[in-house]
């Protein structure tokens, strides 16, 4: 009787020991799931964190980009502004010479309508002797200018002292055969009225 007591009794204390162990044990894997969950949600709120700032970054680079694309457009927009005013401007420097061209060549045309042809009727009923005279009665600045004239159509190089000397008498002279005049080498009112023609066509 004895004997069966002490094996229930022991049967009961191995049944407790094992309760014990199974306790022991739910315990363990209950703390190791727990202390398991929350490192992986430590680890999880890490790469959450992480994913954040690159998404910031990524954000912050596209408004940049963005902000520069802008720019460069409306960089664009103002040299297409700038050409198309150059453009303009162009057409109007063009108009403007066109302008000054017509009226240098309505001036030239009213003035030679009013010294033109007083000339040519002197030259026409003035003797060989009034001519010479004419020639001789030049200004010096008159003298001059038919110097320059002279030198411009490339008849001789010529210093424009407004003196009526050798070098100017043989280009006169050149210049009066080149225009079928009577070869006088002196600056008289049918060879300064030549001079004065030339000028106006080479205006025109």
């Amino acid at each position: 009787m004895s004997y069966v007591r002490n094996q229930v009794r022991l049967q009961l204390d191995a049944t407790g020991i094992g309760l014990l162990v199974a306790t022991a044990i739910g315990w363990g894997l209950f703390v190791y799931s727990v202390l398991s969950i929350g490192s992986e949600e430590h680890t999880l709120q890490s790469e959450n964190s992480q994913l954040r700032q690159q998404i910031e970054t990524v954000t912050a680079e596209r408004d940049r980009l963005v902000r520069a694309n802008d720019q460069k457009t409306l960089a664009g927009q103002d040299l297409n502004t700038i050409l198309v005013r150059i453009e303009a401007a162009t057409e109007e420097l063009q108009q403007l010479d066109s302008l000054r061209a017509n009226v240098s060549q309505a001036v030239e045309q009213t003035r030679l309508q009013f010294t033109g042809p007083s000339d040519q009727a002197a030259a026409m009923t003035e003797s060989p002797t009034v001519s010479m005279t004419s020639a001789v009665r030049r200004s010096k600045q008159e003298i001059r200018t038919a110097q320059e004239a002279l030198v411009d159509f490339g008849y001789g190089t010529l210093k424009a002292d407004g003196s009526l000397g050798p070098s100017t008498r043989k280009a006169v002279e050149a210049f009066e055969r080149a225009k079928g005049l009577p070869v006088t080498g002196k600056l008289g009112p049918a060879t300064l009225q030549a001079l004065r023609t030339h000028v106006a066509s080479l205006i025109q």
